[in-house]
């Protein structure tokens, strides 16, 4: 399998359920044309078949947009399109990377919203943003919440900087043109706020530009 690149926005179709535009870098006003690698699609499509969901993807980052992400390595797996984190509503995250291992994926990395997955050849997997290294998702524990909202988030509002809040981007990007909140580069800002208090109307809880834990659990299939 290869590296090929496409033009941002391309509809082509690359697997049965991806086209390459889902794989462009999200920043603004930084690049045209988006690296994909082939044997990440076939990772994700195989993701997706087990699943039978759709798999919502954050994957290329041109070295420019990666710059303007918070806590990224300057040389990502993204910023070659070897890379990508994704989610799948209403699966938790230790049961896709447990599926991932399965499959012989060598790179990935648990959060408490997203799975990394990406192409490399020697194994390397982690959990959380603290890079906790683990040899084997197998044995990884599926918290249960204790009760509807009982989720270990903290209150994400303007002004907030971090990798929680690139997961919340990215999870509201994933539910349409109507939450969209632009670059998923880990700043909370106007563009974040406006969809918040959109997705948050939309969902019947108060309005406000605050992603509480009741935010969240919509987000993740919780509620």
């Amino acid at each position: 399998m290869a590296i090929k690149t496409y033009q941002k926005g391309s509809s082509e179709q690359l697997a049965t359920n991806f086209k390459a535009r889902e794989f462009d870098c999200q920043g603004s006003g930084c690049c045209s044309v988006t690296p994909i690698d082939e044997k990440l699609v076939d990772y994700l499509q195989q993701i997706r078949t087990h699943f039978g969901k759709p798999v919502y993807v954050t994957a290329y980052r041109c070295k420019t947009h990666n710059a303007r992400v918070p806590n990224a390595a300057p040389n990502s797996y993204h910023c070659y399109g070897q890379a990508a984190d994704f989610h799948i509503d209403g699966v938790k995250p230790e049961e896709i990377a447990k599926y991932a291992e399965s499959i012989g994926i060598k790179g990935i990395g648990l959060y408490d919203t997203f799975v990394h997955i990406d192409t490399r050849t020697s194994k390397s997997f982690w959990y959380s943003h603290a890079q906790e290294r683990r040899t084997t998702f197998g044995g990884a524990p599926v918290a249960e919440p204790a009760a509807k909202y009982s989720l270990s988030f903290r209150n994400l509002q303007s002004g907030c900087q971090g990798e929680d809040v690139r997961a919340l981007q990215i999870l509201l990007n994933g539910r349409g043109q109507a939450f969209n909140c632009g670059s998923a580069d880990g700043i909370f800002g106007a563009k974040t706020e406006t969809a918040v208090r959109k997705y948050r109307q939309a969902n019947k809880l108060p309005v406000t530009g605050v992603a509480d834990a009741a935010t969240m659990g919509c987000l993740l299939g919780l509620k």
